[in-house]
């Protein structure tokens, strides 16, 4: 394959730049003893509401937000700004659905009209997920799964 071609689940992104900027937040932070925010949204926890799953994170840097990719492969579509990618929900069922997703301060409030009583919740949860969930100092959130199905 040519070496212009980038594929889109292709991990090594052209810019290394900010993969070397993360790796050097969590080394500052671990090994230097700084206190700074070195990683992306991490799932903390859920909770039950009226037909939606709500999401807890810790490490949310000032709070979360819809991030972009400081890379984009050629020829893939930048992620959305306007809405969160790579939600899933799923009820008792275990069928798995795109979830809607929104920001409420601290957390994201998951539900999908087809689930009306969602059990559990996956993002980014695939081969070469989009999602775009990130804290406000840029960082993206790790993927996660609230659920311990096969």
């Amino acid at each position: 394959m040519p070496a212009e071609v980038t594929l889109p689940a292709d991990v090594h992104p052209d810019n290394k730049v900010h993969v070397g900027h993360r790796l050097a937040l969590l080394a500052r932070q671990m090994v230097h003893g700084e206190r700074l925010v070195a990683s992306g949204p991490i799932y903390a926890g859920s909770s039950s509401e009226a037909g939606a799953l709500r999401i807890r994170f810790s490490e949310t840097g000032c709070g979360l937000t819809i991030g972009q990719a400081p890379w984009v492969a050629r020829g893939v579509q930048p992620l959305p700004t306007d809405r969160l990618l790579g939600f899933f929900v799923a009820g008792a069922d275990r069928n798995w659905v795109a979830a809607d997703a929104r920001i409420d301060g601290e957390t994201v409030v998951v539900s999908s009209p087809v689930v009306p009583h969602p059990k559990a919740v996956r993002y980014g949860w695939a081969h070469s997920p989009r999602v775009n969930l990130s804290n406000r100092a840029g960082l993206p959130a790790a993927p996660f799964r609230t659920d311990d199905w096969n």
